[in-house]
């Protein structure tokens, strides 16, 4: 086990901030806001729930796992890049869920009329429609997705570069499809890959 962690230096880093992570996302899940900002707008209205869309929204699960594998694993060259866009801009959506706590109230009533409800009401029943905005969910995707598309292994693969942008959107869709996020959770976590993005490329010359 030694001699994996050392060969495989970084997967360390990665463990630390996950545990990290969900220490800080599980206390502000318990936590108990008096004011809570309500995320949902007229654009939700027109979207309409497609619970097939639960699919792609819990693909990210393996997206995330692959896509850190990937850069752990087989092009470390990437992994520097991948840990400041993904750390850091999961740690930004937890401060600002403590500073500006948010929430949205376009959750449908499941019947589990089939497999796809039946996962949508369990999503629902250990994710709460709290800590929103933005949406890490997208935030994520958009991020890995493009540290992705910059390893060289990557590129030399056409087809793969077009999957993976695919595999995106899809996720990015599935967040308000599913009533899991509002429209304007996707909005400001595009808004912070882009700054996350900018500030990467100055500070590292990506």
């Amino acid at each position: 086990m030694k001699a994996f962690l050392e060969k495989y230096n970084s997967l360390k880093y990665l463990l630390y901030f996950f545990v990290a992570y969900m220490i800080g996302f599980m206390i502000l899940e318990n936590q108990s806001f008096s004011h809570m900002m309500i995320t949902d707008s007229w654009i939700d209205q027109y979207i309409p729930f497609n619970e097939y869309f639960v699919i792609p929204y819990l693909l990210w699960f393996v997206f995330m796992v692959l896509g850190f594998a990937y850069f752990v694993f087989i092009d470390q060259s990437g992994v520097k890049r991948t840990y400041f866009y993904l750390f850091l801009g999961m740690s930004l959506s937890l401060l600002i869920y403590a500073v500006i706590p948010t929430g949205q109230n376009l959750r449908v009533q499941l019947y589990d009329e089939n497999i796809f409800q039946c996962l949508v009401s369990f999503i629902y029943s250990i994710d709460s429609s709290t800590n929103v905005c933005p949406s890490i969910h997208v935030y994520n995707s958009v991020m890995m997705c493009v540290s992705l598309l910059k390893s060289q292994r990557v590129q030399q693969t056409s087809w793969l570069c077009v999957a993976l942008v695919i595999l995106t959107l899809l996720i990015c869709m599935s967040t308000v499809m599913i009533k899991q996020h509002a429209f304007i959770d996707i909005i400001w976590a595009l808004i912070l890959a882009v700054i996350i993005y900018c500030v990467g490329k100055w500070k590292y010359d990506y």
